[in-house]
Order: C-alpha cells, then sequence, then structure tokens
C-alpha cells in the first residue's frame, strides 16, 4: 500500500475545484477535441453505408452531439440514483456500430431507435443490480468482448478509408487517408499536450483541407443548412424486431462493464482510490438513461468516452466543471446546424484515415484488459474460442446461413453476441485453473 501511495500524483484541479475564467472553457474544449471525432464517426459511418443524403446526415449529427451533452451533464450533475457524479465525458458508443449497421440495413434507423430506447431501459436496470452483473462480466469476458469489437470494426474503417462507395481504392482516397493516418501518429506522438490530446481531430482538419483544395469537397449542404434549430424528437418511425432487440441489449451489456472500468480509472488516478458502488451503479444507469434520451431525439447509444480519461490523466485537470462546461458547449453547438452540416460533408477517405486509429484503439483496450487476467491454459482457450468465433463469424456471415435471418442478424452479421455470450459461458462452465 506504502508503494501505491508514492506513486500517486495529486492532480491540478480535483474533482471539486473550479479553474476560474477562461482556463475553465480552454479545459471544456480540450475536452471537446478529444472526444469529437469519435462523437460524430458513428452516425456518418451508418449514413455512409445507407447511403443517405447530406440533409439526413447532418440532421442525425446534430441529434449525436445533443445527445452527447445531455447525457454529459446527467452523468457528471448527477440526478438521484442516476449519474456517477464524476467528471466523464459522454459521447455515441462506436462499439455499436456492427450491430446499429446491421439492425439499420434490415429494418431502417427507426429499429436502431427504437431498440436503442429500450436497451437503454434495461442499462439502468443492470446499473441497479451491479453487484450481480459484476460477477458475470468478469475482465476475462470484458477483454474479450472489447476486442472482438475493435477487430470487427477494422475492416469498417479500411472501407472508409478507401472512399466507401465513392470511387472506392482510387489513388485521391488513398492519399487522403494516408495523410490523416500520418498526421495522427505524428501528432500523438510529438508536440505539447493540446496536439496530443487532439490528434484525431486536429489531423482530419489537415485532411479536410487538404480535400477542399483538391476541390474535393461540396459546400453547397452548408450553405442550405439553417443557422440556428433545436433537434425534433422522433422523426423516424419506430419498431422493435425481436432480433434486433436480443443484439441491442447484449451490446448494453457489454458496454456496462466499459463504463464501470472508467469509473474506477478515474478515481484511482484522481484520489487513489476505488470507485463506492454508488458511483459505479450510478455510472452505469446513467448510461442507460442517457441512450434512451438520445433514441428520444433520433440519436444513438451513449457511453462514457475512455480517451477523455487519459485527457485528464495528462493534464492534471479532473474538476467536474470543466466536464460540465464541455457538456453545455455540446448542447449549444447542436443548436447549429451549420456546424452539423460542415461536419456532414468531409469526405469519407478522411473519416476512414482516423477510424482506422479509433477501432484500432479499441481493440489494444481490449488487450489491456485481458493484460490484467492470468493467461493460463484455460483462460487462453476462452479466449482463443469466443474472439475466434466472433471475428470469423463477422468475416464469413454467410457460414450461418442455414439460420433465420433473425439469427443470423445475432451471431453472424455482428459477431460480438457470439463473443459475448461464449466467453460468458465458458468462463461460467470451464474449471479455473489450479494454482501450483
Amino acid at each position: 500500500m506504502a508503494e501505491r501511495q508514492s506513486d500517486y500524483t495529486p492532480p491540478l484541479f480535483g474533482f471539486d475545484e473550479r479553474p476560474q475564467g477562461i482556463k475553465a472553457i480552454l479545459f471544456a474544449f480540450q475536452h471537446l477535441l478529444a472526444m469529437f471525432s469519435g462523437n460524430i464517426l458513428c452516425p456518418i459511418i451508418v449514413c455512409n453505408m445507407l447511403a443517405l443524403p447530406h440533409s439526413e446526415k447532418t440532421f442525425l449529427l446534430q441529434a449525436a452531439l445533443f445527445s452527447a451533452g445531455v447525457a454529459t451533464l446527467i452523468q457528471v450533475r448527477r440526478i438521484g440514483p442516476v449519474g456517477s457524479g464524476l467528471p466523464i465525458v459522454m459521447g455515441t458508443s462506436n462499439a455499436f456500430i456492427p450491430t446499429i449497421a446491421g439492425i439499420a440495413g434490415r429494418y431502417g434507423i427507426g429499429a436502431v431507435l427504437a431498440t436503442g430506447f429500450l436497451g437503454g431501459l434495461f442499462e439502468g436496470m443492470l446499473g441497479a443490480i451491479l453487484p450481480k452483473i459484476r460477477k458475470i462480466l468478469t475482465p476475462l469476458v470484458s477483454g474479450v468482448v472489447v476486442l472482438t469489437i475493435g477487430i470487427t470494426l477494422i475492416p469498417v474503417g479500411i472501407r472508409q478509408a478507401a472512399g466507401g462507395s465513392t470511387n472506392f481504392g482510387s489513388i485521391e482516397n488513398l492519399l487522403l487517408s494516408g495523410l490523416v493516418l500520418t498526421c495522427i501518429v505524428v501528432f500523438s506522438q510529438f508536440g505539447p499536450i493540446v496536439t496530443r490530446s487532439a490528434a484525431i481531430m486536429i489531423s482530419m482538419v489537415i485532411g479536410f483541407v487538404a480535400a477542399a483544395l483538391a476541390g474535393l469537397v461540396d459546400f453547397t449542404p452548408v450553405a442550405e443548412a439553417s443557422w440556428v434549430s433545436f433537434p425534433s424528437p422522433f422523426q423516424y418511425t419506430w419498431s422493435v424486431p425481436l432480433d434486433a432487440l436480443i443484439a441491442m441489449l447484449l451490446m448494453y451489456t457489454v458496454t456496462s462493464a466499459e463504463t464501470v472500468g472508467d469509473v474506477f480509472a478515474i478515481t484511482a488516478l484522481a484520489e487513489n482510490r476505488a470507485a463506492t458502488i454508488d458511483e459505479s451503479r450510478g455510472a452505469v444507469m446513467a448510461d442507460g438513461v442517457g441512450s434512451s434520451i438520445a433514441a428520444f431525439f433520433n440519436a444513438f447509444p451513449n457511453t462514457s468516452y475512455s480517451q477523455n480519461i487519459g485527457v485528464m490523466a495528462i493534464s492534471g485537470v479532473m474538476s467536474r466543471h470543466v466536464v460540465q462546461t464541455s457538456g453545455i458547449i455540446l448542447l449549444i453547438l447542436a443548436l447549429l446546424p451549420k456546424i452539423s452540416a460542415l461536419i456532414a460533408i468531409i469526405p469519407t477517405a478522411v473519416l476512414g484515415g482516423a477510424a482506422i486509429v479509433l477501432f484500432s484503439t479499441v481493440a489494444s483496450s481490449g488487450l489491456l484488459i485481458l493484460r490484467k487476467v492470468p493467461l493460463n491454459r484455460r483462460n487462453i482457450l476462452i479466449i482463443a474460442v469466443s474472439a475466434g468465433l466472433g471475428i470469423g463469424l463477422n468475416a464469413v456471415p454467410e457460414s450461418l446461413n442455414i439460420l433465420p435471418d433473425g439469427l443470423r442478424l445475432i451471431f453472424a452479421e455482428t459477431g460480438v453476441a457470439t463473443s459475448t455470450l461464449v466467453a460468458i459461458l465458458l468462463d461460467r462452465i470451464l474449471p479455473e485453473a489450479e494454482v501450483r
């Protein structure tokens, strides 16, 4: 214990401290830069997959910004038992992309929103019984699932980097995505804290400017977008296909474990302590409530953003006030459709260069979780079987064509559900390895 205490460095600003004046705004924008690219990635990729028009993409991006702001404020401010009361930034969860894409491609966005709404309520209930589900969602299971999510997302990023549905594999697309990828590596490793924490956002701006100079960006949607508008709820017809709901509930179970991990990370960094059960329970409940509110406003599920905890670790600024300010700024940005329209016209290849890094980082997070697990023969077997099946079936979904369409959506088209169920089952059935 004494050794742990010696490694602890108190933050510049603790949970209850308030940076004054312009400092609070600057620190808040640092959080926005770190989370912005992740928050816009899911709606843009889904819109590109469905070939939706720019106007609809702008609308969904506006909804994503608004919902992230609301969810962040709920998480930080804490309303009754809902919310951790910790400086946790919330945003659209990219872990849901394979599930959302599968549901949207088969049933439409309305089914994504309806099942996302119910899934949010389900996660809220999981938060209420958190001590019980933590026995099931062990670090072994969580690590396998997060690893599977990341690896199954990487091909999505590669397709976007090559141009998606526009001039796939052209030299222009490859150069743009390569430029963004190179800039991310450079900015992540060199320069001041601000550029390191916002490397992805800065690199996407550079890629966007390069594309505009090359005449590859059409600014017409920005000119046509209004200056101010409020996100309108229920713009899609909701439906609840059973297979889509099951797939969504499994993903909400997984993201609950990720959120608990983020809560423990931030309390350890800021105050050198473990998170309380009320903080963990409140964080998961805020995840669920925030996601249900997001669905109401036509946005996809929200979750805690681990990268922003990294920003706090680097900067030493762990103030609730700063994160609350970033949530308010997100709400303001969401009321300005021209901002969303500008994001919507980002070339697919620029987005893909960033997506490769973001999705690979998800896979790396899974490996970091698995580092905490004893890599004995039992656990290696569980990792191999569950991850192998999930990744393999996602790559070759037609191998389960014998199954009804609904089961194929759950077990093949996303792969994450298969990894989750197999990992949980094997972890509960196989005996613990003997300690020698």
